[in-house]
């Protein structure tokens, strides 16, 4: 996405751009919804119409996530995308999207491994594994997770109360258009369940299934067990078991330096349960290339320190909006939901306090709970935005029964 975005914004035509990726990574098939935001941004990387995109994306058309038995009340109910029914986001297949990219970017590819990127006076300096060094302008780094969360250079989102995935694929239930795209609305789902919380996201090639959970908490075993009883219950007789994914739940202190810009899980990660990901590497790619492009070379100095500390808010305000939504439980009176509610969220003041953070997403996030907790909110006040509109938050409050 980085490099697409590249190829398609900066306005130099002589630069030079290198795509580095190692293909013995392999493509795990999660992060297979979006935001809305993502349907014009891939209409602009690509210069195809939105039906062309959904077809090659072999995708559905989101239009919310439906929650079920989340809350105090533990009854279903959806947060929609606005306008509802009339705005969409993707269920995509994210192999296929890093292909249509590739397609899109004007750039040297380099298959190599990267052992260290280093800021150097004047850009970056890239090691690799079997070939000379390379020093850049700007480099996005999108390696992925740390290896371990470090108290010096990450916001460690303790609020947040899982930490592993388990994924399988199971056969599609949308039928593919072969003479356009699928119309139909669909919803990513996301049902309670008594170790976590499963996901469902349904694509015309398959549909994907994620079990996410507190290893901490809920044994493997356990979580299979209950896996196997809901997609018997759902319905499914067979599926592919992908992988078991540990994560961290994290905000990096030094998203961007004027060098070096961590984008995607390098930047920042949060469970999957609002698919924040891939709007998240959007609006980190987005931010740091309207300032470089854009402002004169004298002010990065300055300016990095602001894209940065603007960059950590936002990310930190998606943590908090995520965390939020275990504060008021689920139908289930079980030692998960009972550490989500009330050992994990209760952490979020003292993890999120500007003293500790560098930044003022505490006091937005709280001020926006305010607002939904008022009787009448001011027009004046129904634009406000802590990482997702006040419509977000007014669905999610009215359907937790916060």
């Amino acid at each position: 996405m980085a490099a697409a975005a590249v190829s398609r914004l900066h306005p130099d035509r002589d630069h030079e751009l290198h795509h580095i990726y190692d293909s013995r990574i392999p493509v795990i098939g999660v992060g297979e919804g979006s935001w809305p935001s993502l349907v014009p941004h891939l209409q602009q990387l690509t210069d195809l119409p939105d039906d062309t995109v959904q077809q090659r994306l072999k995708g559905t058309r989101k239009y919310g996530v439906a929650f079920e038995g989340w809350g105090r009340r533990g009854r279903d109910f959806t947060h929609h995308f606005m306008p509802r029914h009339a705005s969409y986001a993707y269920h995509l297949s994210a192999d296929l999207m890093a292909d249509l990219l590739h397609e899109n970017t004007r750039a040297r590819h380099i298959d190599a491994k990267v052992l260290r990127i280093t800021r150097v006076e004047g850009g970056a300096r890239v090691e690799f594994e079997g070939r000379a060094p390379e020093r850049y302008d700007l480099v996005f780094d999108g390696r992925g997770f740390p290896r371990e969360i470090d108290p010096d250079r990450h916001i460690h989102i303790s609020f947040v109360p899982t930490d592993t995935a388990v994924i399988r694929r199971c056969p599609a239930v949308i039928a593919d258009a072969p003479d356009g795209p699928v119309l139909q609305h669909t919803v990513t789902r996301a049902v309670a369940r008594p170790h976590g919380w499963i996901f469902v996201i349904p694509l015309v090639t398959h549909t994907s299934y994620g079990y996410i959970f507190n290893r901490a908490v809920s044994g493997l075993p356990e979580i299979e067990s209950d896996f196997d009883a809901f997609l018997e219950a759902d319905g499914v007789a067979e599926f592919d078991q992908r992988a078991v994914i540990p994560f961290p739940n994290f905000v990096h202190r030094h998203i961007y330096d004027g060098a070096v810009a961590r984008i995607g899980n390098a930047a920042a990660f949060m469970e999957p349960l609002e698919a924040t990901a891939i709007v998240s590497a959007q609006f980190q790619i987005g931010m740091v290339l309207q300032t470089r492009l854009n402002r004169p070379v004298e002010h990065l100095e300055r300016d990095a320190p602001v894209v940065n500390r603007f960059l950590v808010s936002e990310m930190l305000c998606y943590g908090l909006f995520v965390g939020w939504h275990y504060s008021c439980g689920s139908r289930y009176d079980s030692g998960f939901w009972r550490y989500a509610r009330d050992e994990a969220w209760p952490k979020y003041r003292n993890a999120a306090a500007p003293e500790a953070v560098g930044c003022a997403a505490l006091p937005k996030f709280e001020g926006m709970l305010e607002l939904v907790n008022q009787p009448v909110i001011d027009k004046a006040d129904w634009n406000r935005m802590c990482a997702v509109p006040l419509t977000s938050y007014a669905q999610m409050s009215q359907g937790l029964g916060c």
